[in-house]
């Protein structure tokens, strides 16, 4: 009975009390901001939580004063509250605006202008004075200074209050400018002062050196000695900088104090807790090496390497780190790597972020990893290279959860993606050593989805739009591929073009279409076929044309069937640094596929792509071709020969003028070609590249000219720049030929654009 009560009084006490509480309960009606001169009113309602419609508390109101004192504006910050009607209240912020910065004066500053400096200091007049700010501002101004070789600059300043204004005056004695007259090095026993100047950034003043001193600059260099110390095994090495200046103050001196102590070289390099591999197989990669110089960067190395191991096996749980201890019998750094394996981890389930346009499936479908799969390093980068090579992503990101899931053993994939632009729509007008002056519109979509409606993007599909025209080209063409036919990967696509082209002996024009279907065998296989209908015009022939020339005169339907096997192992195929690329293709046309002409076309490409350093690679490319004509055609259509010389071939020639002439010296093509290119490309900058180029092939007019004594190959080398631009690809080069005609010119520019889809 008496807890009966007890639970009945509980319960009255509750329900009194809400009931006092709703009615003491009022609602913020209106917020009114007084005395504000600078700041706005919008600004100040922005920063506290008292809202109108909320619920009014005398905690939040309290709160929101610190609130608005923390921005730093105000001497004084009151708050008020007023009864409107019942249940409902005004809130009344009351404030004094800290004073305004009226003028800023800078005295004393003769070599660096007013308006730079007010540029530094980050502080405006006509706005709220905050000293915190003109503080930091002042500082900045010093950093300035000191970076412009004025390091003995003095900077003070005054604050003058009058009337809630504020004048600040800034004195500056600027001294006079110093420069680095001398970089000594002190304590380098092993290594001469010439090879540790090469290692640094700092310089001293000479004619083409201004010498001025910068200690962002100076702290790196001593990271850097650093850096090259330990990289020689000197583990214990300390450097320390000095900066002296000359009895007039008017040199700057700059030592670096050296404490090398003792060379160390590795001792043991043993590993523990492998279990699953031997010790043989794990030390194969090793770049540590007994009785070598101890080199922790070679340490961190290792380290990777068995990291990658195990993860490339699917040991998602695995670590490994690294022992060292100073052997004290041999003198030696014996180096021990602790490996725990953990157990194989399973993908559980891949989850896609960052693709705001492009559909899941688009992504999925180039994973090489997938729920219920065995972890495998490998097939990740393999993942990544495949989603790098769609063109549609700036950055492709895999991370996996330190912990599994709810199951031991189950691991989730995360996939970052972010999206690169893949529409263009350019337009514009320039120069090309083939095509002379061209004009271009193009649209271009790489992540096309033709049932998209209104955006048409994110089905991964490529659709192009292309006009060119110019003195000597008409181009028009149209172009649609779907890489993933029916949810099936098996790419389709085609092409409808209308190509006029004014060669100097005569002019040609194509009008036709091609339709293709293709189909990726294994991992770097593909395999292709293409069918291709087209009209051609030879017309407007010159009188120097020759009788090859004169036999194609007219119109000619060509019908062809193309069949090409691709090898593709390049780790990206926009920008490759390793892996080779393989095509060989063979066209028939003619016979029963209809056509006025009958020929078979055989053709192969090969490049093979060298990491030499981290931003240059050296490239090697070999094309060969040979065609053939049977049935009713007797000669080979000179519009199906081969040509070469030029931009695209052998650059230091004339476009298409390597290779046999007719009876009047102009070009007529060949029935075999041979084309090597060797290229090296370094990268300058993002989006510029230098490269420096070797050519060698030649053109024959029939096979028994493809002999030693009647080779007669051109060759060329040269140097050019390669610029990644809006309106697509622009190549400049310089070539020089190595066996020119008599009276040909050795050099020659060459200057292309093209348009990638």
């Amino acid at each position: 009975m008496k807890k009966y009560i007890f639970y009945t009084i509980i319960l009255l006490f509750v329900f009194i009390n809400s009931v006092f509480s709703q009615q003491n309960k009022r609602v913020i009606k209106e917020i009114i901001v007084e005395n504000n001169k600078i700041v706005s009113e919008q600004l100040i309602v922005s920063n506290v939580k008292s809202s109108v419609g909320l619920d009014y508390s005398s905690v939040v109101l309290s709160d929101d004063i610190k609130r608005l004192y923390a921005l730093g504006l105000f001497n004084d910050v009151k708050a008020d509250v007023e009864d409107i009607e019942e249940g409902s209240v005004r809130v009344i912020f009351t404030i004094t605006e800290k004073p305004v910065l009226e003028k800023m004066i800078f005295k004393g500053n003769r070599k660096i202008k007013t308006k730079k400096l007010l540029s530094k200091i980050g502080v405006k007049t006509k706005e709220i004075f905050n000293q915190f700010k003109l503080k930091e501002g002042i500082e900045e101004l010093k950093k300035f200074y000191y970076e412009k070789g004025y390091a003995l600059a003095v900077i003070d300043y005054e604050i003058k209050e009058k009337d809630s204004k504020v004048e600040v005056i800034i004195d500056i004695n600027e001294n006079k400018r110093i420069r680095i007259r001398k970089i000594i090095f002190n304590g380098n026993n092993t290594y001469s002062d010439k090879q540790l100047l090469k290692l640094i950034k700092t310089r001293k003043k000479t004619l083409f050196v201004s010498g001025f001193y910068k200690e962002e600059v100076c702290a790196d260099d001593k990271e850097r000695l650093i850096a090259f110390y330990q990289t020689q095994g000197f583990a214990d090495v300390a450097v320390k900088t000095i900066v002296d200046y000359d009895q007039e103050r008017t040199k700057m001196f700059v030592s670096f104090e050296i404490q090398e102590g003792k060379q160390y070289y590795t001792g043991q390099v043993l590993i523990n807790g492998n279990t699953i591999v031997d010790d043989a197989e794990l030390e194969s990669n090793f770049e540590m090496k007994k009785a070598a110089i101890y080199r922790r960067e070679q340490m961190q190395r290792d380290l990777t390497e068995i990291q990658n191991y195990y993860f490339d096996r699917g040991y998602m749980a695995s670590s490994v780190k690294a022992d060292t201890i100073l052997n004290a019998q041999t003198g030696y750094i014996d180096v021990t790597y602790d490996v725990v394996e953990g157990t194989v981890a399973y993908v559980n389930k891949v989850n896609i972020t960052g693709n705001i346009r492009t559909k899941d499936v688009v992504i999925r479908r180039e994973m090489r990893l997938c729920p219920g799969d065995r972890y495998n390093g490998e097939k990740m980068r393999r993942s990544s290279q495949r989603l790098y090579n769609l063109g549609y992503f700036e950055e492709v990101a895999f991370n996996t959860p330190e912990k599994p899931t709810i199951l031991p053993d189950k691991y989730d994939l995360d996939v970052f993606v972010n999206e690169s632009k893949t529409g263009e729509f350019s337009f514009g007008a320039g120069y090309s050593s083939i095509d002379k002056f061209i004009g271009f519109v193009d649209l271009t979509q790489r992540n096309f989805d033709l049932f998209n409606f209104p955006t048409f993007t994110g089905g991964g599909q490529k659709l192009r739009m292309h006009m060119e025209f110019g003195a000597d080209k008409k181009d028009y063409e149209l172009g649609f591929i779907e890489p993933w036919c029916l949810g099936y990967p098996l790419s389709v696509g085609g092409n409808i073009y209308n190509r006029t082209k004014d060669w100097d002996e005569y002019d040609e024009r194509r009008i036709g279409g091609n339709v293709f279907v293709g189909k990726e065998v294994g991992e770097y296989w593909q395999s292709k076929l293409t069918y291709k209908y087209e009209g051609v015009r030879i017309s407007e022939l010159s009188d120097q044309a020759s009788s090859d020339i004169r036999l194609e005169e007219g119109k000619n339907y060509i019908s062809s069937l193309t069949n090409e096997i691709i090898y593709d192992t390049r780790n990206n195929i926009y920008n490759a640094t390793t892996g080779v690329y393989d095509l060989l293709s063979c066209e028939v046309g003619g016979g029963i596929l209809g056509g006025d002409k009958d020929f078979v076309k055989y053709y192969t490409k090969n490049s093979k792509y060298f990491p030499v350093t981290k931003k240059s690679v050296f490239e090697i490319k070999f094309r060969g071709g040979f065609v053939d004509s049977y049935a009713d055609t007797e000669y080979i259509p000179i519009y199906e020969k081969f040509y070469v010389g030029g931009a695209n071939t052998i650059r230091g020639y004339k476009e298409r003028e390597v290779g046999p002439r007719g009876e009047n010296g102009d070009y007529v093509g060949g029935r075999m070609m041979f084309v090597f290119n060797a290229e090296y490309i370094y990268i300058i900058i993002k989006n510029l590249k230098w490269a420096f180029f070797y050519d060698i092939g030649n053109v024959w007019q029939k096979p028994s000219d493809f002999n030693w004594d009647s080779l007669k190959l051109k060759a060329s080398i040269g140097s050019g720049v390669r610029v990644k631009t809006p309106l697509g690809p622009i190549r400049l080069d310089y070539g020089y030929a190595l066996n020119p005609k008599k009276g040909d010119s050795r050099g020659r520019f060459h200057f292309s654009m093209s348009h990638e889809f």
